[in-house]
């Protein structure tokens, strides 16, 4: 092997392990936070506290005074469910809010092993919407996951090993943290404006 190769070889290795490194030690600190997950009240969803995609701590409350869309999934999503909706979903923001103040579309990652607050970052930048996404240690997602009804489904992949499926809803929080209602993850562009019109009371 040739000593650029070699060099390479080093420095592709050192970017994993230290991209590793980052993932565990954000799991840690969110551990030692303990699973903080609420009702609060809510027939479905509630508080939270998860890692953000750039390796800080978010929380519900973080985003008071806007609409909380939140959606469970993964970059290695079963069928790519998760790319065609958040699509959908941008395209239904970008008529009723174009830029971005009154709404807060939220992807929560089931597969914190895999989606670094790197690859969220950079997954997030692939849509038109302003996607806020986040993840957290195993047991803390799980247990938001489980607040917002959202089942954890693993599928093999022959190329990926396993992908996780998206949660069949989009739930939506009001500005004041309160479960307002339901959209489905399959609805179309038409179907999520209309509802969230009626949800926001925003004139046609």
């Amino acid at each position: 092997m040739k000593t650029r190769d070699i060099r390479v070889l080093v420095t592709i290795l050192a970017v994993v392990f230290l991209s590793s490194a980052g993932g565990y030690l954000a799991f840690r600190y969110s551990e030692t936070m303990g699973p903080v997950v609420g009702s609060d009240g809510n027939e479905v969803g509630g508080r939270f506290r998860l890692m953000d995609a750039s390796d800080g701590t978010m929380s519900d409350r973080d985003f008071r005074g806007r609409w909380m869309l939140v959606l469970f999934g993964a970059t290695h999503c079963y069928e790519q469910a998760c790319d065609k909706t958040l699509n959908t979903l941008s395209k239904a923001l970008k008529t009723i809010d174009p830029d971005g103040k009154k709404t807060v579309p939220m992807f929560l990652s089931l597969d914190p092993l895999r989606d670094s607050s790197e690859r969220l970052r950079q997954y997030a930048l692939r849509f038109p919407a302003k996607i806020v996404a986040g993840t957290g240690a195993p047991a803390n997602i799980a247990a938001v996951a489980k607040e917002f009804y959202a089942p954890i489904v693993k599928h093999p992949d022959p190329e990926w090993d396993y992908t996780f499926e998206m949660s069949p809803q989009i739930v939506v929080m009001n500005p004041q943290g309160h479960y307002a209602g339901l959209i489905s993850s399959s609805a179309s562009a038409d179907e999520i404006r209309t509802r969230l019109e009626t949800m926001m009371s925003l004139p046609r």
